[in-house]
């Protein structure tokens, strides 16, 4: 048996629910059901109870595992959490689809001159992961726009803005067999939208921004980042991008500015500013002043 088995044991004995489970551990439901089912093999015994899909109790054997194996991972997270004292590490989060190596590793070689051993953990995902694992404590802090953090301190997540980045118009060449000029030339032309949890103010936002280049364009909503920029590589329309995002796609993807910029911040739960986010977010203030 491994911890990860425990781990997704304790969470749907808790919750009596696997597809809960799974949500709170970001991962899918099939990996929790597999890893209980090793683990009742292993053991030797049914651990659930299960009536139907939705409907699950723990089995007598269930109920003395749960007891031992949630005092073991406990443990094993206030033994981690501790070893964790002993170095500098940062778990930090960031938005899917960004490029922070022009300033991550400088920013990383100037926390190391106070402490040597300063490392950073990163994980990149959507925001409403990032602002969830931040919450349960997986993530130390988080590096995103401040649109989405608006709110954020009826969750216990204080946040700072460091920096502000421009926004932009990305198409592809294709699209119109030529460089603009003005976003106005865009006139027309499908935009493409990931979808979120804030996608009526996103989609306002859009429309406030474009409004002063009389370009309100029909909006289409896909499931992602990757799927957005799918569609602009393939001529199919345009995205709105602020200039972290990473843009592949060659000499045929282009960007054309537009009069906005956005916010960065940095945010760490209100129980949980350590030393390491202090001292990162002092450090990222530092450098985007300079």
């Amino acid at each position: 048996m491994n911890d990860r088995q425990i781990k997704a044991f304790v969470e749907a004995a808790r919750l009596l629910n696997f597809t809960k489970a799974a949500e709170k551990l970001y991962v899918p439901q099939s990996q929790v059901s597999r890893a209980i089912k090793g683990l009742e093999d292993e053991l030797g015994v049914i651990l659930f109870d299960r009536e139907n899909s939705r409907s699950i109790k723990l089995s007598l054997a269930g109920e003395k595992y749960y007891s031992l194996f949630k005092r073991f991972d406990a443990e094993l997270a206030k033994t981690r959490e501790s070893l964790r004292d002993e170095t500098h590490e940062l778990r930090l989060g960031y938005n899917i689809g960004w490029n922070i190596s022009h300033f991550l590793p400088q920013v990383i070689d100037k926390c190391r001159k106070t402490y040597d051993d300063f490392s950073v953990r990163i994980e990149c995902l959507s925001f409403e992961t990032l602002m969830n694992k931040l919450q349960s404590g997986q993530l130390d802090a988080v590096l995103s726009l401040d649109d989405y953090m608006q709110g954020a301190s009826e969750l216990g997540i204080k946040y700072e803005v460091v920096t502000e980045v421009n926004r932009s118009i990305i198409y592809s060449h294709k699209l119109l067999d030529k460089k603009v000029t003005s976003p106005k030339e865009l006139k027309g032309v499908k935009m493409f939208v990931a979808e979120d949890p804030k996608l009526r103010e996103i989609i306002s936002l859009i429309g406030f921004n474009l409004r002063p280049y009389n370009f309100i364009p029909e909006i289409e909503v896909v499931p992602n980042l990757e799927s957005m920029f799918a569609n602009v590589q393939n001529a199919r329309g345009i995205m709105l991008a602020d200039e972290w995002v990473a843009m592949g796609g060659g000499t045929e993807i282009h960007s054309i500015g537009i009069s906005s910029k956005a916010n960065v911040a940095l945010a760490w739960h209100e129980n949980a500013l350590n030393r390491e986010v202090a001292l990162f977010k002092e450090e990222l203030q530092e450098y985007f002043k300079d």
